[in-house]
């Protein structure tokens, strides 16, 4: 969404630098008129020439760039949804291929899951499934809320 917007900005602005401006010094007036309305003529010619190309280009440019949006936002959807089911099983691992590295987060849903392990053999089971679950939520809301 901020490279269109960016797109629709540099365009409106290459628009208003863009467009020709003619100057001319006029030594008599009545040949000055002449060549100024010739001038004119020309001079808007070529800023609807321009403003058609430059039409013809934003029409294009934007069509591909929503091309591309829409190409990488479903290629992210589908690794998100992805992961979603993946941290359902294993927590630790989805947050680990969505960080791309073992970072704090990673730790964090590791010894969740650890917790719930141990507490599982010494005889806690609703404390080992809340761990458990408390891993799981906290995976789904890292990657939900970033990707999402």
């Amino acid at each position: 969404m901020k490279t269109v917007l960016t797109l629709i900005c540099f365009l409106g602005l290459s628009l208003i630098v863009g467009t020709p401006v003619s100057h001319a010094a006029v030594m008599n007036p009545a040949q000055g008129k002449q060549v100024e309305a010739t001038q004119q003529e020309a001079s808007k010619k070529e800023m609807r020439e321009t403003k058609k190309e430059t039409r013809r280009q934003f029409r294009q440019t934007l069509k591909d760039t929503l091309r591309e949006v829409k190409q990488s936002a479903a290629a992210g959807d589908t690794e998100a949804i992805l992961l979603v089911i993946l941290a359902l099983f294993i927590p630790p691992l989805a947050m680990y291929l969505y960080e791309g590295s073992a970072t704090g987060r990673f730790w964090i849903s590791l010894l969740l899951i650890l917790g719930a392990v141990v507490l599982s053999i010494l005889g806690f089971g609703w404390l080992a499934s809340l761990a458990a679950l408390c891993s799981v939520i906290y995976t789904l809301y890292i990657i939900i809320s970033e990707s999402f």
